[in-house]
């Protein structure tokens, strides 16, 4: 792990949620019993959780001063809700406290090949759709890890040199990651997270280091399409692997013609792969995705007569531009899980006009300039408002006279109900929040679900 762990050292655990426990259950079966740090009270957890996070500390150290004491642990590991820029955290490790993570453990103990995904849009499907491509057609086992899938040091016993392991990684995970997978992808990058990171080119270099520990035998896969991923393809130490979804690459994976064509990086060697129909995903950015993981697929060894075959029975992830149902010919969509404006504005894209889209939740210092003018369209017929964020989208709005119609919602059941009268007789009511769900709801699937379940009732009143 960097630095040998022995008994005599003081080891914490900072930040008691998923990660944080699953670092308190691996450290615990190496014979250690941390302490643990959290600004929460233990009240706060599920009852079950508090005590198995009782069970596998030594101490625990929560509220408000969590951190005071934290010059006296040796090692700490920092789970990726806890900011690294915090005063006493960067105090600490000027005097010598050891920073390390969960994942940082997993990369320097894995025998296996890692696969990163990382971007600001689209991690979950494209390591799905990886793990989807893979799964069954290696010599060794593929394993699914990260924020989906398994608790990646739970997998360590299992894998062998053989494995493969497909992870997706938020610029949290990867702020302060000195290993790179050996074959990293960086899908679209824009603002985000700016609450946490507070500049773009900080939450860029974060992203960055999904490549920027590579070695010349790792492989970079990236898009040509876009200034700021062209501009990596030529940074990384390692080999590369672009993709376009409208020019001819001299090698990599390329669409022209509704055919997508694969050059071999060596040979040159063209194939036509597939159909560009035959890519099960709604929207251009889902679209550029699937082109990253079957350029995984390919370098992988997969080949391309099979990664066709699979791509057709690749089904979407649920709140990810879900169809819901309809009622006559008006279509409801579940993307939740656009949680940024530029998520919605790409949501928008794929959505039959007219459209009635509600929007709205916890802001986290994003611009909304763009998104705004994607809502000022012709196409969009109307905007329900609700959550945390409607004041200040009703004042921004104004400032850009938006000529779109809008109201605000109370609540979901109120807002589904709005939109659909926004639309109609034809059309999409569209979930496309680009913003956080905790105001609200628990999560981004518990939103999702709730719509699920709105529309669904109010389809069967209408039939």
């Amino acid at each position: 792990m960097g630095v040998a762990i022995k008994p005599v050292y003081r080891v914490g655990v900072l930040g008691l949620g998923r990660e944080g426990i699953d670092t308190l259950k691996f450290l615990n079966a190496a014979g250690l019993k941390p302490i643990g740090l959290d600004g929460r009270e233990l009240a706060i957890f599920a009852w079950p959780v508090q005590r198995q996070i009782k069970r596998l500390t030594s101490e625990l150290r929560l509220g408000p001063n969590y951190l005071a004491e934290i010059n006296d642990l040796d090692i700490v590991f920092r789970s990726p809700g806890v900011p690294l820029n915090l005063p006493l955290l960067k105090k600490a490790k000027r005097r010598g406290v050891v920073m390390s993570s969960l994942m940082q453990i997993f990369f320097e103990l894995c025998p296996a090949k890692i696969i990163g995904v990382t971007g600001t849009k689209g991690k979950s499907t494209t390591v799905n759709l990886i793990y989807h491509l893979l799964k069954n057609q290696l010599p060794g086992r593929v394993y699914l890890g990260g924020n989906v899938g398994k608790p990646v040091l739970t997998l360590l016993p299992k894998l062998t040199k053989k494995d493969w392991v497909t992870l997706e990684l938020s610029s949290f995970q990867l702020e302060d990651l000195k290993l790179s997978p050996h074959i990293s992808v960086l899908l679209n990058v824009s603002p985000e997270h700016l609450d946490r990171h507070h500049q773009f080119k900080k939450y860029f270099d974060a992203k960055s280091n999904i490549f920027v520990h590579q070695s010349k035998k790792d492989w970079l896969i990236s898009s040509s399409d876009h200034l700021l991923t062209r501009a990596v393809l030529h940074k990384t130490k390692g080999k590369t692997f672009a993709y376009s979804t409208h020019k001819i690459l001299p090698k990599g994976l390329y669409a022209m013609g509704g055919e997508i064509i694969y050059r071999h990086p060596k040979t040159k060697r063209r194939v036509v792969l597939c159909q560009r129909s035959q890519i099960p995903l709604l929207g251009e950015h889902n679209f550029e995705n699937a082109l990253a993981a079957i350029g995984v697929a390919l370098l992988a060894g997969v080949k391309p007569a099979v990664v066709a075959r699979r791509l057709v029975k690749f089904k979407s992830l649920p709140h990810r531009l879900e169809l819901v149902g309809v009622i006559n010919k008006t279509q409801f969509i579940n993307d939740s899980m656009a949680t940024t404006p530029i998520a919605t504005m790409a949501a928008l894209n794929t959505a039959t006009e007219p459209v009635a889209v509600i929007i709205g939740g916890v802001s986290k210092r994003e611009s909304l300039t763009e998104l705004i003018q994607s809502l000022n369209n012709s196409r969009v017929n109307g905007i329900v408002l609700i959550g945390r964020s409607t004041p200040r989208l009703k004042r921004e709005f104004k400032l850009a006279r938006l000529r779109t119609p809008y109201t605000a919602a109370a609540d979901l059941t109120k807002a589904v109900e709005l939109a659909y009268r926004y639309v109609k007789s034809e059309g999409t009511v569209l979930l496309a929040p680009a913003f956080a769900s905790f105001d609200m709801f628990k999560d981004a699937y518990d939103r999702g679900d709730q719509f699920r379940k709105i529309a669904k009732e109010l389809i069967k009143q209408h039939k």
